[in-house]
């Protein structure tokens, strides 16, 4: 906006408050659809059933708040361009006006210049004399109008003044934007219990405008006072045991909490879902337009630079894709589990968490941490392989109500074998690691306090855990396995100071010593678990008939081929077997 009674362009104006109305009529439409759909949901069954219909219920006048502050800002705009017309013509005629008033002085002082030197001549009449005082008269009178006309500039300066200011604030009042601002300014002063307390009451649309200060806000609380808040509004089970507020939420906040510590897990496996989608619908379309930049570069540079952009895309849309597949990949014989998407960050680089087992009621949990090479694109395989592991486990006592977290939340070092990156040999990708891990050990630990929790590491994730262990001793970890392990940094000099109760590891006679090199490389020098760690060793060979481990990687057999390759957690393996049997310990 600007005080230029010429600027701007009513048309453009009148255009937006039209685009505004159509989207009203959009959203309106759209909670109708809902709501019929709701009404005919006759032969769908159960508690799903019933949030749907709950928060189905809670649309219209959702609906009608939001269409009520768009239309009302529509009705803004649509005054504003109006306004600005006026004053736009009005100005037109003034600056035409001071255009002929400025070409009429000119053509006066030329005309009183000849007749001054004619009315003093010493041949001067009286008529010259008479014309030159006319002359002088009408100088006058042309001043006095250009000082009217400047007047009136100043004047519409002020009316277009005041019509950007009305604009301007009827476009952030509380028509237009409810309190959305007035609490933004409030959040900072607030204390945690009013500022939970209000994101119990507030409006969807309301909480979807202020996500990013919501998001820093919730961050900084422990997730202790967050599971209270939590709790506090309905309940920790997927039973109908929670409230339209807490579907408000998950609705409003998808990528908040879904990754919120203290959140009960079933609506953070429902944020995260729909964070998910929308993030593939993203990355879809990302890819789409990379593949289209490709194919019209022009020039060595712009194709190099179009087709980095096509690969990271590519990797984008693969990551993702497969993280969304996670929740229908087949397991394992016998295997009927619930899943849950218990993190999801967009990213670049995407980061997960996927649980085979219910985290709100299993009563023995166990996070999975990868090594080298993983990415969000690994999640159906990590979670076949903890299918074994809940297989095996239910084979043995106490092992019915178990749950396994495929944990890629940190950002493993590539695989050195296919790219000839050397991060593995370091640990600065552990250093990054440990915190988001120990950040999550922590949240699941404030949400079920007394169930039994387990890491099993494979790899450089063995490097992540050891630290994650070493630096946080009040996570309560029952046990710890290592499978293949890339090395234990020296500052954890042993199994005590993981502060598991029990430590296992495992190392295979491995095709190339994948896992012996990068302890053997690395920088510092990196312990092997195996040997002196203070660790219960298992046997990864064969033992009882059992297949023999002899590759690097956790799941190499789906065909069940007892003479072919098997990896650490392969069906068949002593090394599947003996992680199970430590996880209930």
């Amino acid at each position: 906006m600007t005080a230029d009674p010429l600027s701007g362009d009513p048309g453009t104006i009148k255009r937006m408050a039209k685009q505004l109305t159509e989207r009203s009529r959009s959203i309106a439409a759209g909670a109708s659809a809902t709501t019929r759909a709701s009404a005919l949901a006759d032969g769908w069954q159960g508690a799903s059933r019933q949030r749907f219909t709950a928060t189905a219920s809670t649309l219209p006048d959702a609906a009608n708040r939001v269409c009520s502050r768009v239309d009302a800002a529509a009705t803004a705009l649509e005054t504003y361009a109006e306004q600005v017309r006026q004053i736009q013509d009005e100005a037109q005629r003034i600056r035409s006006a001071q255009d002929n008033a400025a070409a009429d002085v000119a053509r006066n002082a030329n005309s009183t210049a000849r007749a001054a030197h004619a009315a003093h001549a010493d041949d001067a009449s009286d008529a010259d004399r008479a014309a030159l005082r006319r002359l002088q008269s009408s100088s006058d009178d042309l001043a006095r109008s250009q000082a009217r006309l400047a007047t009136q500039w100043t004047e519409l300066v002020a009316r277009r003044q005041a019509a950007d200011r009305a604009a301007a604030s009827a476009l952030s009042g509380s028509d237009v934007v409810g309190n959305t601002i007035s609490f933004a300014a409030s959040m900072p002063s607030m204390s945690d219990a009013d500022f939970l307390a209000a994101l119990t009451t507030m409006p969807p649309e309301q909480l979807a405008a202020l996500q990013k200060q919501i998001e820093t806000r919730l961050a900084s609380m422990e997730p202790d006072v967050v599971k209270q808040w939590w709790d506090s509004m309905g309940g920790r089970g997927s039973a109908g045991e929670h409230s339209a507020a807490q579907d408000g939420l998950i609705t409003a906040l998808p990528a908040v909490i879904g990754n919120l510590n203290g959140v009960a897990y079933w609506a953070r496996d429902q944020a995260n879902r729909i964070s998910a989608q929308k993030a593939f619908d993203a990355a879809k379309a990302d890819l789409k337009r990379a593949k289209e930049s490709v194919a019209s570069a022009v020039g060595r540079t712009a194709y190099s630079r179009a087709l980095a952009q096509l690969r990271a895309a590519e990797q984008q849309h693969g990551a993702i894709k497969n993280f969304l597949a996670g929740v229908r990949t087949p397991l394992a014989v016998g295997v009927i589990a619930t899943r849950q998407a218990v993190s999801f960050h967009e990213g670049p680089p995407a980061l997960g968490a996927m649980s085979l087992g219910d985290l709100d009621r299993a009563d023995n949990v166990t996070y999975l941490v990868p090594g080298m090479g993983t990415t969000l694109a690994d999640t159906t395989l990590l979670v076949r392989a903890s299918s074994n592991v809940v297989a095996a486990q239910r084979q043995l006592p106490d092992g019915g109500n178990t749950a396994l977290v495929s944990w890629i939340g940190y950002e493993p070092p590539p695989n050195i074998l296919k790219t000839a990156d050397p991060s593995v040999f370091l640990e600065h990708d552990a250093d990054v690691g440990a915190p988001r891990l120990a950040h999550d050990l922590e949240g699941f630990r404030a949400s079920r306090p007394d169930t039994k929790l387990n890491v099993i590491a494979h790899s450089y994730g063995s490097t992540v855990a050891s630290l994650t262990l070493n630096q946080r001793e009040d996570l309560g970890v029952n046990s710890l396995v290592t499978l293949g392990s890339a090395g234990i940094p020296t500052r954890v000099p042993d199994a005590a100071a993981t502060h598991a109760a029990h430590v296992y590891a495992a190392q295979a006679e491995e095709r190339w010593n994948v896992a012996e090199i990068g302890r053997k490389m690395s920088s510092p020098r990196r312990a092997d678990p195996t040997q002196g760690f203070g660790a219960t060793n298992i046997d990864a060979g064969s033992v009882d008939g059992s297949s023999p481990v002899n590759v690097h990687d956790l799941l190499v057999n789906s065909s069940g081929d007892a003479d072919g390759d098997h990896g650490y957690l392969d069906a068949g393996t002593n090394s599947l077997l003996q992680t199970a049997k430590a996880t209930l310990r």
